[in-house]
């Protein structure tokens, strides 16, 4: 025996507890630290432009072909594209069971597929983009702007930028480091359209021209038997003046001909319009996103960083600002640092219950299990690659509450062992023999009851599953020590025979009246045992039957000094008229005394600073996402409400979201109504009367459509006559119109390593508004001599038509979703009840074919409660087999299995008292408290089967086995709810209804062990008892015989 060797080897007892502290602190060190759990990276997404193209071409020509390859894949889990105008956008979801290297695999795989597409895709679509990096959490953001009152060029900010991260790449531990707001350089040869005309050239003529003067091709080698020369044509564009001298016609006037410089102006600029734009406190910059190699520790990273970027400041360029704009070490450490102090908290309340209710002695080798128990989980924790962030603390936590109860339990039974008079050696290994099998068993019990939450995948998994490996790493580590070290320790320890009454801090306080009454409490409910079991009974019934008031919640918000917003303008808008709103919201926030930082990301998603947020949005001229920082994370929800009624009535031509931070996997709205169904204009019908019902629900900020209302666009009406007997064809036209408007590249000038592409476009100012337009000039073909030219009024007209709608689809279905938004602070459950009242009372008339499902929070929790509940046939199994095993007894182990289900009843009723939401770690919190429920279940069983008097079903018997338990089944469900206490009174969201789900169904656990267990084992009729008088009889009759 382990124990035995301890005990009476104190040499080898010192070196053991050594070696856990040095290899536990030195596993600690190495251990992995940051804010919260990584998003494996299941989804990725794939981008296609198809300038011009209606939403029906896209989806038809692009979208389409990209999905049939992609939905190929057995790995692809489901795909979800959207068709708009001119961009088709596919998200695409892997089988959550593929470990990390799978993924890798298969996006590498989908990569070829999508490349081999490409090839077969229309003429005018660009490559499509395929991006696997959606969920990434940068650990530092650092903007680059000019100083108040400097102005700096676009290209010398990009020149910045791009300086700043080829230096940050070099700091140790870097991964990646991506910018954002990046503004495009390019040269730019704005055309007058009049000289063109003159000199019967387009747009693709110029451009065309500009990359043959361009000369990059390798014109060969010269080889002989003793040299071998390359050769180079020489002419390369080296800057925007060799783009202005370039050759274009020839003409009679001039010796030197034509050339680009006397038919248009060549700057070097950023490209018009840009697209994308960034702004931190008001001022255009550049986002700098970090990324930390995966399992170093953030605070250590940061510091590197920071020092390197204090001596990068210094040495910068004068009128250059470097801001650090987010910084995940300083959140990481506060959050680290207040679980440190929470869990120190609930030890010292712990070591004061057991002071009291065991003594000094028993207080101090618990004290001592609890380092040593997490310093051993540390080891296996870093075996595991588990790092420690915010989530893996919380597990820490729920087995604070638990793995006492080994130690305790232990501790208690050598204290009452050497009171008795045994020696010390005795009494230890009385002890661990007496307990091991409860201990066990309970042990057991518990870690199958977290089994679900550990193997559970998918971003949910990525999210519960380190808290769960957490507590089952400490539990079984608990049951090791508390049968090994802790019962050495309290046999060494803990005082021997007393003749004499002892002090009550040697031994624990004994309170003899209290013991009276308790005592006859258990003889009322051993003498009628039915009263008993349905008094107690009572008790986790009311508790499910409050379970229809409790409120459902997928994961709860945070307590943090950050918000967001999403503003989203007509799909018409522009990103100039973006940015103008963009900066009178800004004026607004910055003015608002409770807010200390702003900064802005326009025509892209902003590099994600909390682990859920996705960054999926890039050439969108409409979008923008406001990050700010606030002065009071407790104001920082009633801060979210006020704006959003200010921006409401403030800014009606926008949608303009102000967003707070939630916990979990990402969801895109708390409340959501996907419509599926074969016909667009339907699908768009059907969104309007849901989101008209979505509108009347109180709490409701915004609603949106993914099939939007149409926008505006502008339709030519080409006369086919005409065009005929112009010699045109309409494709021609189309292409000529986007050479004009959009430009064509032609030939890049190359400064250091940055490569500037040469666009040919007609001026800007030839175009600004729809009569402009007609004014372009179309060249003729097949003309001899002198060009001629039609202005495009002559082969049609100009109309304002409604543009056609996007077009969602799910795994080839086309789709429709209705979003709503909350009000900061309501449940998404509460508004998702009255919407199903709405339909139920006045049902939306579905066409065959078209029917509907709830997403948003409602969805994602359904599915993780499903992926949750998925392996509990295979668990329930397990823990019949354990339970059936500790006591070899189906009635016993029936009673068993009632407890489990009367800790599930309490712990409902604990939230409903307090008024908490059943979420996610609420439930977490609920699997929790069967842990400690059925620890003491097992300790009075397997009491009553060791005592034949009890056994036998000797009801004084049972009562003093029930006595003898009790101080430190008290014990524990004091310690466990002591342990919680500070959670409880922390009044963040997302620790109490955690915490209440634990200590308040541990308290009231203490009625079902006392009143339930003892009185329902007396109806079963003493099972042991049975088994006796068989076995007796058995003998007997083969004696006879």
């Amino acid at each position: 025996m382990i124990a035995t060797s301890l005990f009476e080897n104190g040499r080898y007892l010192a070196l053991l507890v050594i070696s856990i502290v040095v290899v536990g602190v030195t596993s600690y060190n190495s251990l992995g630290r940051q804010e919260d759990p990584s998003i494996t990276p299941f989804v990725a997404s794939v981008q296609t432009f198809y300038p011009g193209a209606s939403p029906a071409r896209v989806e038809s020509l692009v979208t389409k072909p990209l999905e049939d390859a992609l939905r190929e894949h057995p790995d692809v889990q489901e795909i979800n594209s959207n068709s708009i105008n001119g961009v088709s956008t596919i998200v695409i979801e892997a089988d959550y069971y593929l470990s990390r290297p799978d993924i890798k695999r298969v996006w590498s795989e989908l990569r070829g597929k999508v490349d081999r597409v490409a090839a077969d895709l229309p003429q005018g679509t660009t490559q499509p983009v395929f991006d696997d990096d959606l969920f990434t959490t940068f650990v530092k953001i650092v903007a680059i702007s000019a100083d108040e009152g400097v102005n700096i060029s676009p290209s010398l900010l990009r020149r910045e930028a791009l300086r700043f991260a080829d230096a940050a790449r070099k700091v140790p531990q870097t991964r990646r480091v991506k910018p954002y707001g990046l503004p495009d350089e390019e040269i730019n040869v704005e055309i007058n359209g009049t000289a063109l005309s003159t000199l019967g050239l387009s747009v693709d003529d110029i451009a065309r021209t500009l990359a043959l003067s361009d000369s990059r091709t390798p014109a060969g080698k010269l080889a002989s038997p003793t040299t071998a020369l390359t050769i180079d044509v020489a002419g390369d564009f080296g800057d925007a003046q060799a783009v202005r001298d370039t050759f274009i016609k020839a003409d009679s006037d001039s010796v030197s001909g034509i050339r680009i410089s006397d038919v248009a102006t060549v700057t070097k600029s950023e490209a018009e319009p840009p697209l994308r734009l960034a702004l931190s406190n008001g001022r255009r910059s550049v986002f700098l996103a970090v990324e930390m190699k995966e399992g170093y520790q953030v605070d250590k990273y940061s510091k590197q960083f920071d020092a390197f970027l204090e001596d990068y400041r210094a040495n910068a360029a004068d009128g250059l600002a470097i801001e650090t704009t987010y910084d995940q070490s300083g959140y990481t450490e506060a959050r680290l640092a207040g679980v440190a102090k929470n869990i120190i908290a609930g030890v010292l309340i712990v070591v004061a219950v057991l002071f009291v209710t065991l003594g000094w002695r028993a207080a101090l080798i618990v004290a001592l299990s609890l380092p040593l128990c997490t310093l051993l989980s540390m080891v296996v924790l870093n075996y595991l690659d588990v790092p420690i962030h915010q989530l893996s603390m919380t597990g820490l936590v729920v087995a604070l509450g638990l793995l006492v109860d080994g130690s305790i339990v232990v501790t208690d039974e050598i204290r009452k062992h050497l009171l008795e008079g045994d020696e010390a050696i005795d009494a230890m290994q009385k002890a661990v023999k007496r307990m091991t099998v409860p201990l066990v068993s309970a042990t057991a019990t518990t870690v199958l009851a977290f089994t679900p939450m550990a193997i559970l995948q998918g971003p949910s998994g990525d999210f519960l599953g380190s808290l769960a490996t957490c507590v089952i790493v400490m539990l079984v580590m608990s049951l090791v020590l508390a049968l090994s070290v802790t019962a050495a320790l309290g046999g060494r320890l803990l005082p021997g025979a007393i003749t004499e009454r002892p002090a009550w801090w040697r031994s624990g306080i004994v309170l003899p009246r209290a013991r009276e009454r308790f005592a006859a409490s258990i003889d009322w409910s051993l003498k009628y045992p039915l009263a008993s079991v349905l008094l107690a009974a009572s008790i986790p019934l009311l508790g499910f039957a409050s379970v229809s008031t409790l409120t459902a919640q997928f994961f709860p918000g945070t307590d943090r000094d950050q918000m967001y917003l999403r503003v989203e303008m007509p799909r018409s808008a522009g990103i100039e008229a973006t940015l103008e709103l963009v900066r009178q919201l800004d004026d607004d926030l910055r003015a608002e005394p409770l807010i200390r930082r702003v900064d802005w990301s326009v025509g892209e998603s902003p590099p994600a600073f909390y682990y859920n947020l996705r960054s999926n949005k890039r050439n969108a001229p409409g979008w923008a996402e406001g990050m700010v920082l606030t002065r009071d994370e407790n104001q920082t929800n009633a801060l979210i409400r006020r704006l959003q009624k200010n921006f409401d009535r403030k800014y009606p031509q926008a949608q303009i979201l102000v967003l707070g931070i939630d916990q979990g996997p990402p969801v895109d709205a708390p409340l959501e109504v996907v419509l599926y169904g074969p016909n667009t204009h339907t699908l768009r019908v059907l969104g309007e009367q849901f989101r008209q019902r979505l509108q009347e629900l109180p709490d409701i900020t915004h609603t949106k459509l993914s099939i939007s209302p149409a926008a505006p666009k502008v339709e030519f009406q080409l006369d086919e006559e005409k065009l005929r007997r112009l010699g045109l064809e309409r494709t021609q036209v189309a292409e000529l119109i986007d050479g004009y408007l959009r430009g064509r590249f032609g030939g890049a000038v190359i400064e250091d390593t940055e490569q500037l592409r040469v666009r040919a476009k007609l001026e800007r100012e030839a175009w600004q508004d729809s009569d402009e337009l007609l004014n372009l000039q179309i060249p003729l073909p097949g003309q001899l001599g002198q060009p001629r030219f039609v202005p495009l009024s002559a082969v049609g007209v100009l109309n304002i038509v409604p543009d056609d709608a996007p077009i969602g689809r799910r795994d080839g279905e086309r789709i429709n979703q209705v979003q709503a938004f909350l009000t900061r602070g309501v449940l998404p459950e509460e508004a998702l009840k009255l919407l199903r009242q709405s339909l139920e009372e006045n049902p939306i008339a579905l066409p065959d074919g078209y029917r509907y499902s709830f997403g948003g929070d409602s969805g994602e929790r359904e599915g993780v409660v499903n992926d949750l509940i998925g392996p509990v046939g295979l668990v329930m199994s397990l823990l019949l087999a354990t339970i059936m095993l500790t006591f070899n007894s189906w009635r016993l182990t029936l009673l068993a299995f009632g407890v489990v289900i009367c800790a599930f009843g309490l712990s409902f009723l604990a939230l409903a008292l307090f008024r908490y939401p059943l979420g996610i770690m609420a439930l977490v919190g609920v699997v929790g408290s069967i842990g400690v429920a059925i620890n003491a279940c097992i300790i009075i069983l397997t009491s009553f089967q060791q005592s034949p008097a009890a056994a036998s079903g000797n009801r004084d018997a049972m009562r003093d086995e029930v006595l003898d338990s009790s101080r430190h089944i008290i014990s524990t469900t004091l310690t466990t709810f002591g342990g919680f206490l500070p959670l409880i009174l922390e009044g963040s969201q997302f620790w109490p209804p955690f915490a209440m789900a634990i200590a308040g169904g541990v308290l009231l656990s203490t009625i079902i062990s006392f009143y339930l267990v003892p009185p329902a084992y007396v109806l079963l009729g003493a099972p042991q008892d049975n088994r006796i008088e068989r076995a007796q009889l058995k003998a007997a009759q083969g004696a006879l015989a």
